[in-house]
């Protein structure tokens, strides 16, 4: 299902106002603590999000690396987790990119107001050059609302502070997530018909 564009510009929008706020009100003691996935510290998993955003400034400016053509974001993640080393390589790179990340707070506010404003200046169907395949701009983005709202879900909760998303950002995170597994269990949990299966998890 393609997404609406200016429903998914205002999701990320709300999605990195609210991650500033997250970041903002983190004590120093908790940057080098473990975070809520386990493998990452606070620091750590904060550069992973950032990625939310520096991938999209990498990939508008790369060239093509496959001839692969993704119709939409449900799309793009099935290709992208098909590599059963996904996970691992995720890992990887959040805790390079953690030891890089001197000023999580500062660099965070720069990261954020450089990339917002050059998805600003471009066009919705422009094309994004990812590993996994060329995908439009807005396509990708719906794509970075998950990454930038379950991240910034995490952080909240490895530093003590209330768990919220905008309803914008939600929105558009879990009409991604419920394209990617089946919606019937889904549907039973939401509805107090059923619990979920043990481990269920949308990007598994």
């Amino acid at each position: 299902m393609l997404q609406h564009p200016a429903a998914v510009r205002a999701a990320f929008e709300e999605g990195a106002a609210t991650l500033l706020r997250a970041l903002r009100a983190i004590s120093p003691e908790y940057w080098d603590r473990p975070g809520a996935l386990g493998e990452w510290t606070t620091r750590e998993l904060t550069a992973h999000a950032l990625r939310a955003f520096v991938t999209v400034e990498g990939y508008l400016s790369a060239a093509p690396a496959t001839d692969r053509v993704l119709a939409d974001a449900a799309e793009y993640y099935a290709t992208a987790l098909s590599d059963p080393t996904a996970h691992q390589g995720v890992a990887v790179r959040g805790r390079q990119a953690g030891r890089q990340l001197i000023d999580p707070v500062g660099e965070a506010e720069a990261t954020i107001e450089r990339v917002l404003a050059q998805i600003a200046a471009t066009a919705d169907d422009e094309p994004v050059n990812t590993f996994a395949g060329q995908i439009t701009l807005i396509e990708y983005l719906a794509t970075r609302v998950v990454e930038l709202g379950v991240h910034t879900l995490d952080i909240q909760r490895a530093t003590g502070q209330f768990a919220e998303l905008h309803s914008d950002t939600s929105t558009v995170v879990l009409a991604v997530l419920i394209q990617l597994t089946a919606p019937v269990p889904v549907i039973l949990a939401l509805t107090g018909r059923a619990a979920l299966p043990d481990g269920f998890n949308a990007l598994g």
